[in-house]
């Protein structure tokens, strides 16, 4: 392996790393997370920023991180620490009076994930922190990291490697072959399972599940629900069993596709989420964070694509594959449209240039592999 750039990397104490954002930012940084535990296995990590860190991490799969740092507002003022418990398995409430910053100084290394705000690492560098790590497109802010990664503005990689990149500045050439392994394995698993426990699950229930997750953030970054449900149709014979997977809060939309003829999956916490879906032999989604928990348990993925770009918020694993149909984009005048509105609708009409017809080929090679 090669040497670290500044000998005081070598044994830290305690690093402290920063990053918020939705479910899928948070699941495509846990690869960068876990090979921090193998550059650093002294170390003790805190998370600081999403309060979503405590329901997809489970303390005794991640001996390193020590504590969460939920952040409540935009100036670090009102905070909520959580401690792992490893003996109940659990993120426990830890009553202190210390302020951020008391708590931050208790780090000799910061890391920031968030590459596309300044905000923790501005703080970070006032503060005086030994050692601060992080990425930016923008040169102008090198001066706030000791070790730093200027990011292409022209080149488009995905969002997992992103966060992995953000440590090359610690040892690139490690770095750089665990991205080669990740490509293979596509994200760390949530939850540990026995190598056979596919082949058992078959074997107890005689068909391949397969999920259909049709749902997103927002109707428009979704193929439409009678497309999914033709293609359940079609994919329903005598081998599989196909389930709609969705949230608590998506029943109405769920209903759409399964009706009377498929069951509906609502798991109520993305620990139980990450069970369904190893279970199952193919998730077919649109591009959500559902893609990212199959990612962790090796679970064969088919992601519907709109406007989104593959290289960057793409499936990941060797066994899961994206199908987007790439054809020019209808000009629009932008004449009265702003530009939320604009990309809403370039997202639905690339969604509805997906026939059906490809998407059930396309999940049948998959089950054949």
């Amino acid at each position: 392996m090669q040497k670290n750039h500044n000998h005081e990397l070598d044994n830290p104490l305690k690093i402290a790393i920063y990053h918020t954002g939705a479910l899928g930012d948070l699941l495509v940084s846990t690869a960068a997370l876990f090979e921090l535990a193998n550059l650093y296995p002294k170390a003790k990590f805190t998370l600081i920023g999403s309060e979503l860190w405590k329901d997809i991490l489970i303390p005794i799969y991640w001996q390193h991180i020590s504590h969460i740092l939920e952040i409540k507002n935009k100036k670090f003022s009102k905070i909520k620490l959580l401690k792992s418990n490893k003996q109940n398995n659990t993120w426990d409430l830890e009553n202190t009076s210390k302020t951020f910053k008391q708590i931050l100084l208790e780090h000799q290394i910061s890391i920031d994930f968030r590459s596309e705000s300044v905000r923790f690492s501005l703080k970070s560098f006032l503060y005086g922190l030994p050692i601060r790590i992080g990425a930016s497109k923008n040169k102008y802010v090198k001066r706030l990291f000791t070790h730093f990664t200027l990011r292409d503005k022209n080149k488009e990689v995905h969002e997992r490697d992103r966060y992995l990149d953000i440590l090359s500045s610690i040892n690139k050439e490690y770095i750089d072959k665990r991205k080669e392994f990740w490509k293979k394995e596509g994200l760390p698993p949530l939850k540990w399972f026995p190598t056979d426990y596919q082949e058992h699950v078959n074997l107890l229930n005689k068909k391949k599940i397969i999920l259909i997750n049709p749902t997103a953030s927002i109707r428009e970054k979704a193929w439409e629900s009678k497309k999914f449900r033709e293609l359940a149709l079609k994919l329903k014979d005598m081998n599989t069993e196909i389930k709609i997977i969705g949230s608590p809060k998506e029943t109405e939309w769920l209903k759409e596709v399964a009706q009377d003829d498929f069951s509906i999956i609502q798991p109520d916490n993305i620990l139980s989420l990450v069970d369904i879906v190893k279970s199952s032999s193919l998730l077919i989604t649109n591009t959500s964070s559902m893609q990212f928990i199959a990612a962790g348990t090796s679970t064969p993925t088919l992601t519907l694509m709109g406007s989104a770009s593959p290289e960057r918020w793409g499936a990941l694993g060797s066994g899961s594959y994206c199908l987007k149909i790439n054809e020019n984009q209808e000009n629009f005048k932008k004449i009265f449209i702003s530009k939320k509105k604009l990309d809403k609708i370039k997202e639905q009409i690339a969604y509805n240039k997906i026939p059906v017809n490809l998407v059930f080929e396309k999940a049948q090679e998959v089950l054949l592999n």
